[in-house]
């Protein structure tokens, strides 16, 4: 018996030995070994597609690498992706790591956590590194690593521009596809090409800016013992660069997430059961830290308390950080130096202050549930100080810039193999298809052309009306990536039960049953495959009893919260089928889908996000952890504007919170909608609400109110939404002769004196660079209140540079601009020069610049770089101006 112990013993140190190639730390290889453990449970629904591939004869570097991505790996990946997928992944990783000349430099613990995970954020997973391992290999061939780094960016930026879109994050070969997306995209698309040629890079990201309302992702790419900053698809000449220098710079917070059990130097927020949240600000900003102690109702101390620390933004107090006290009661957080609200809650229990970080050590927060109604409060809100951003390296700029602008020729050449206009006519008039509607259409589906003309091909003269009406309903994102399969399965499937022939031809079956959009969740042929697995019975008799679907799910599927936490991606509705594991986002995801495949009307409710079916002609609400279908209480709010100067609008100017489980959370209403277009009623759950107000001041300052109040059921409550102000005017801070500067036409390429331009008006000047993001957000908040600056009458110029200006410029891309506004070239940078003479912290690095000046030439007000909101700002100060 001891000598069989003996020899088990032997053979188990023999195989971690083996295994020790890529992970050596015993306490490293111990963690994996728990969670892998862990993991197989927890997927055992999935074992044969997840782990039938440890049967292939795989070698100890595969298995030990392969072993840890299942380790630590979300929900979402063991629910939708195979164990093939994830050792095809693991070869090619291997592959680089034997090939790159840095490789034999990067130690094992960057290695793990930093090349090696497919995942970097909530992105849909493809197999970018294998499609583009030797296009990306060949451009990198002998250079050093840092050369390496800055030119895969590069590369990165031939492939993929930016771009806003929804909060889903696509694919980073779908993102080539569609040759655009927002930061979060272009930073996990940039860390996914980093890392396919065995270069450590992470996305990091301020969950907030504290200046502006917003937030950002880069990347950070580890070289030659290092980390650097860089911007993601927007190459600089050197590392350590990015026109977000200055904005990080006021940050309260930046970080980012490490893949698996973390012990490294860098400080932790939080440690999860698979990732690490690490804190980066003091790279980037001053910063300080300080504690929190919480104590109860009799000042003993609270274990295990939630504490957020909570920054106003988009006019709500927005978490960008949680911590849990120890048994002392207490936590804390290394911040920027602004202003925060400081949130702890056990339960129902909650108490806050506001602080500034600067003048702080220790926050004491006392919990209690004194709920407070009626009661208003007003804080001035201040950011970190603006700090000037000096780039140390400005050698090859020149070179950086005609690369950038090659890069942008060979984009617009790929761009102009998307189907124009006069196809798209063809097209309709082929399959006989409305014209508008399908220019429309393909307008949108950029790349994916292909997949959907496939799909309207093959609809059928029966189904012609069915499948426009899905191509409506679905996100415009889903047409950048869907395949015709996908659609083809919603489509085809969607008559296949029989349904209330009341909703036929309306917007509830549009939106409710045909939709194969549902959250933000990867999209997939869920439809035919979910009919499949409830037969015809269960059908009709779920139509009858709803019951029978929701009783059915809190029999199967496990809920488990943490499990997909590092992802954040829900899990698409046929992975929690077969996993029969999810966490409740993706559970409500599930009942949604199940509805629809079986012609039930279901969705998400848009403020609450609560799952709703539709009966009697109204949306029932379901609740899952109450055990039972709840109607819920019903109440109404009535908002009236306090302040008639100003428009107030959602999530610029106020928010609603509900209170639930100790923590306000905001209503999503829809974004930037005007008071004045709410109902003259509200109606909500009954319970307790938050009003936030505020109104951002140029310096990034923000003047704002909270205000506590109770709604009870079948009652209305009446609402001041009072939006404050301060009164100060504006000061000029120097002066031109407007005569004797010219400036060029970008359509005519005529020369005009600014004076014969202004046309005896006063004039916005925007020094832009076109195709930056921050001067995108610009464009986008101008356009935005294009009715205020018509009204106001006076000139705009959005102001060019030949050096700034690549060749993949086009002036239609900027809709909606108010119809004063002209595009002209500033010919050698004249004018930004002189105006630079008189603002002594211009530095020509930190575009947009904008300025108002009056017709004598007086320069009143400045704004540079990036900024969301500067459109509302701006009607402020050209207000100012004209009083």
């Amino acid at each position: 018996m001891r000598k069989n112990i003996f020899l088990f013993s032997v053979l188990f140190c023999f195989y971690n030995f083996c295994l020790a190639q890529i992970i050596t730390d015993k306490a490293a290889i111990e963690k994996m070994e728990q969670g892998f453990a862990k993991q197989k449970a927890l997927a055992k629904n999935r074992a044969g597609e997840l782990f039938g591939v440890y049967s292939q004869n795989l070698n100890s570097d595969e298995k030990q690498a392969l072993t840890f991505l299942f380790a630590y790996m979300p929900l979402s990946d063991l629910a939708d992706y195979n164990g093939q997928f994830f050792l095809d992944n693991v070869k090619q990783s291997l592959k680089a790591k034997a090939e790159m000349s840095w490789s034999k430099g990067i130690p094992e613990e960057v290695y793990i956590h930093f090349v090696l995970p497919v995942r970097v954020n909530n992105e849909n997973l493809d197999s970018f590194r294998i499609a583009m391992y030797d296009e990306l290999k060949s451009r990198v061939k002998n250079l050093s690593m840092k050369e390496a780094a800055l030119e895969v960016n590069h590369w990165c930026h031939e492939k993929v521009t930016y771009r806003g879109s929804d909060e889903r994050t696509s694919s980073p070969l779908s993102t080539i596809k569609t040759s655009w997306g927002r930061c979060g995209e272009e930073s996990t698309f940039t860390v996914a090409a980093m890392r396919t040629i065995g270069i450590p890079a992470r996305q990091v990201y301020t969950p907030r800016w504290a200046h502006s309302d917003d937030n950002h992702a880069w990347v950070e790419v580890w070289v030659d013992g290092k980390w650097y900053f860089l911007g993601a698809c927007e190459p600089d000449p050197d590392l350590n660069m990015g026109w977000f220098a200055g904005p990080a710079a006021r940050a309260m917070l930046v970080h980012t997430r490490a893949y698996g059990w973390y012990k490294g130097s860098e400080p932790v927020i939080t440690s999860e059961q698979s990732f690490s949240e690490l804190n980066l600000i003091a790279n980037y900003a001053p910063a300080k830290y300080f504690s929190v102690k919480v104590i109860d109702s009799v000042g003993k101390p609270v274990e295990n308390a939630k504490v957020e620390y909570q920054l106003y933004n988009y006019a709500e107090f927005y978490p960008i950080a949680k911590t849990f006290t120890n048994k002392a009661g207490a936590t804390g957080i290394k911040c920027g130096l602004g202003d925060l609200i400081i949130w702890a809650n056990k339960g129902d229990l909650f108490g806050y202050k506001k602080i500034t970080v600067e003048n702080v050590d220790t926050v004491l927060i006392q919990i209690n549930k004194n709920f407070k109604t009626n009661i208003l409060e007003e804080y001035d809100l201040v950011p970190p100080v603006e700090r000037s951003i000096v780039e140390v390296n400005e050698t090859g700029r020149k070179e950086n810039d005609r690369k950038i602008h090659r890069e942008d020729s060979l984009r617009t050449a790929y761009m102009k193999t998307f189907r124009d206009t006069a196809w798209a006519e063809d097209f309709a008039k082929k399959n006989g298809y409305n014209k508008d509607t399908i220019i429309n259409v393909f307008s949108k589906s950029y790349g994916n052309w292909k997949e959907i003309a496939a799909f309207l091909e093959s609809a059928g003269p029966a189904n012609k009306t069915d499948a426009l009406k899905l191509l409506y309903v679905i996100s415009e994102k889903d047409l950048h990536d869907t395949k015709a399969s996908i659609l083809n399965d919603h489509l085809k499937n969607v008559f296949r039960y029989k349904f209330d022939k009341a909703t036929l031809n309306t917007e509830i079956f549009s939106n409710y049953i045909l939709n194969g959009r549902i959250a933000n969740e990867k999209m997939i042929a869920w439809r035919s495959f979910l009919q499949n697995n409830f037969d015809t019975i269960f059908a009709a008799e779920s139509q009858k009893d709803i019951g029978l679907i929701t009783d059915w799910i809190r029999k199967n599927i496990v809920i488990d919260n943490m499990a997909n936490a590092h992802s954040r991606a829900p899990l698409t509705p046929r992975g929690v089928y077969e996993l029969k594991v999810a966490d409740n986002k993706s559970r409500d995801i599930f009942f949604v889908a199940l509805c629809r495949s079986l012609n039930i009307p279901s969705r998400l409710n848009p403020e609450t996000l609560i799952p709703q079916y539709w009966k009697d002609n109204t949306w029932q609400d379901i609740k899952f952890e109450e055990e039972k279908i709840v109607t819920s209480k019903k109440g109404f709010i009535h908002l009236i504007n306090a302040n008639p100067a100003i428009t107030p609008k959602y999530t610029l100017n106020f928010t609603i919170a509900v209170f639930h489980d100790g923590v306000y959370r905001t209503l999503q209403f829809e974004e930037n909608k005007e008071l004045s277009a709410f109902p003259e009623k509200v109606e909500v759950d009954a319970g307790k609400y938050l009003l936030v107000t505020g109104n951002r001041m140029n310096d990034g300052s923000v003047l704002s109110n909270i205000f506590f109040f109770a709604v009870d059921e079948n009652k209305t409550t009446t609402v001041n939404v009072n939006i404050r102000e301060k009164t100060e005017s504006i000061k000029s801070w120097g002066s031109i002769a407007v005569k004797d500067f010219s400036l060029t036409g970008f359509s005519d390429k005529k020369k005009k004196s600014l004076s014969d331009l202004m046309k005896e008006k006063d004039a916005v000047l925007v020094f832009i660079e076109p195709d930056k993001e921050p001067t995108k957000h610009v464009m986008l908040d101008i356009a935005a209140v294009k009715g205020n600056f018509e009204k106001w009458g006076g000139a705009m110029f959005f102001i060019l540079s030949q050096e700034k200006t690549s060749v993949s410029f086009n002036a239609s891309q900027f809709k909606n601009l108010p119809k004063q506004s002209e595009y002209v070239f500033d010919d050698d940078n004249i004018l930004f020069k002189a105006i630079e003479k008189q603002k002594n912290n211009m530095n020509g690095n930190n575009y947009p610049y904008i300025i108002i000046i009056d017709k004598k030439g007086n320069l009143f007000s400045y704004s540079e770089g990036y900024k969301i909101g500067v459109g509302e700002q701006l009607v402020k100060e050209i207000t100012k101006l004209k009083n």
